[in-house]
């Protein structure tokens, strides 16, 4: 498959899927969850490959939704907002947890909205001193998805949870390190070096009990999260229809085109 938002390069037993939209900080659109989705499967469907990367091209792993390509008087439209999650992220992030591959995440510079969420449904994540993650949803009238109203609560907590989506405050590097959203963090120069390390020590094990391991962990974290995911879309949808959304979304691509 020709891949135009994404990269898919393997070398030995380690995928790299790596979003190469770096003029747009490497915000998704519809096309780019799917494309991730396709390379994950052709990942698993390829008997060498033991362990995926998924991170950005350029100094951003994702700026979340690319919100340019939606028309805010469309957003009422053909439930245009509840497609846009069920058909092409919620189907990415499932993909992300029940992969039998174990996904690292190199957030290698700034993460925010849906890719938080993208980050957070990996196995493990490493990012650089100078990323952040941030949750903007709030700041534009909707709610937030891609998993992060599941993910962000389960690991940090429910009031740094709820603090970081209605404050709307970068999160740091060192500051995610603490609240345990991400393994380690490294100088920007060195982030690399070591998700291959780390890659590399987990190819080296039985890959029947890397899976087995990752579906435990799945079986213990993960139960509730298509609930949680089928939440967000409904409450997103109906978001999505109000005069607050859209009048939101229209003045933030209004500034982001003038930036």
């Amino acid at each position: 498959m020709a891949f135009e938002d994404i990269s898919l390069d393997i070398d030995g037993s380690v995928a790299t899927i790596t979003v190469r939209r770096p003029q747009k900080l490497n915000a998704m659109r519809n096309g780019t969850a799917d494309e991730m989705r396709a390379a994950l499967t052709q990942a698993e469907e390829d008997s060498g490959v033991r362990v995926v990367v998924v991170t950005g091209e350029g100094r951003a792993f994702g700026a979340g939704y690319d919100l340019s390509t939606v028309e805010p008087s469309q957003t009422q439209e053909a439930h245009l907002l509840e497609n846009v999650i069920d058909v092409h992220f919620n189907p990415l992030i499932r993909a992300l947890r029940t992969s039998r591959l174990p996904v690292i995440a190199a957030v290698n510079g700034p993460c925010a909205g849906v890719s938080v969420g993208v980050a957070l449904s990996c196995d493990i994540v490493l990012a650089a001193s100078s990323a952040y993650f941030y949750e903007p949803f709030a700041g534009i009238a909707l709610v937030p998805d891609g998993g992060n109203t599941f993910f962000l609560p389960q690991i940090a907590g429910r009031m740094r949870a709820t603090a970081a989506m209605l404050l709307g405050e970068r999160i740091s590097a060192e500051e995610a390190l603490s609240w345990g959203l991400v393994w380690e963090v490294h100088e920007d120069d060195e982030l690399m070096s070591a998700v291959e390390n780390v890659a590399e020590r987990i190819a080296r094990l039985s890959p029947q009990a890397v899976s087995a391991t990752k579906r435990l962990v799945g079986a213990a974290c993960d139960k509730d999260l298509n609930p949680q995911l089928e939440l967000e879309r409904d409450l997103q949808a109906v978001l999505g229809r109000e005069p607050d959304m859209r009048e939101a979304v229209a003045a933030f691509v209004a500034g982001a085109g003038r930036s």
